[in-house]
C-alpha cells in the first residue's frame, strides 16, 4: 500500500468517527466497477502543490449523512453538508501531507455531476479509489491528478498545527 493510500483511508475514517459514524476501508478484493462510480450529487476539491495536483472526490449514500452526529437538519438536501464534509476531508489530507513538506493550497468545495467526476478523473495520469463501508451504506473518495510520491519527505516538524490544537489570530 503506497503512502497516499494510507493518508487518505485514514483522513476518511477519522473523519467519520468524529462525527459518530463507523466507517471502515472496503476490501479491495471485493470492489466491483458499479461501486467505482460516485453517487449523485459527488463533491469536489481541487487543490495543487510540488508534485502533486489534481481533485479529491466524496460521495455517499445519503443514509450516511443523516447518521452524523452533530449536523444541522439538511431541509434542502445533502448538498451544502457533503461540500462540508469533503472540505473537512481535504483539510485532514492536507495536514498529513504537511508532515511530509507537501504545502496544498485547495480551493473551495464543489457539487459536481457523477459523469463529471468520472469523465475528469479519466483525464488525469492517476486515479485512486477508496470504497468504504458503513451500516448506513457505502462510502466513495476518488483522488486524481498527478502525484509524485518520491517528492514525500518525512519530517517530524509539520509546518500546520496538528489536528485539536489551539490557532490564536
Amino acid at each position: 500500500m503506497r503512502t497516499i493510500d494510507v493518508l487518505v483511508q485514514g483522513a476518511t475514517v477519522e473523519l467519520f468517527h468524529f462525527y459518530g459514524v463507523a466507517i471502515a476501508p472496503a476490501n479491495t478484493g471485493d470492489s466491483r466497477e458499479e461501486v467505482r462510480l460516485h453517487t449523485d450529487p459527488a463533491s469536489t476539491v481541487e487543490f495543487t502543490a510540488r508534485g502533486f495536483s489534481g481533485f479529491l472526490a466524496l460521495s455517499a449514500n445519503q443514509g450516511v449523512f443523516r447518521a452524523m452526529t452533530g449536523v444541522p437538519p439538511m431541509v434542502d438536501g445533502v448538498g451544502d453538508w457533503m461540500r462540508e464534509v469533503a472540505n473537512q476531508l481535504m483539510g485532514k489530507v492536507k495536514s498529513r501531507l504537511a508532515r511530509f513538506q507537501i504545502a496544498l493550497q485547495a480551493e473551495l468545495p464543489q457539487l459536481r455531476h457523477p459523469s463529471d467526476v468520472e469523465r475528469r478523473g479519466r483525464s488525469c495520469k492517476q486515479q485512486c479509489c477508496y470504497s468504504f463501508r458503513t451500516l448506513k451504506g457505502e462510502v466513495l473518495v476518488t483522488l486524481s491528478g498527478d502525484f509524485d510520491e518520491s517528492s514525500l519527505v518525512f519530517s517530524n516538524a509539520s509546518p500546520l498545527p496538528l489536528d485539536g490544537k489551539v490557532i490564536l489570530f
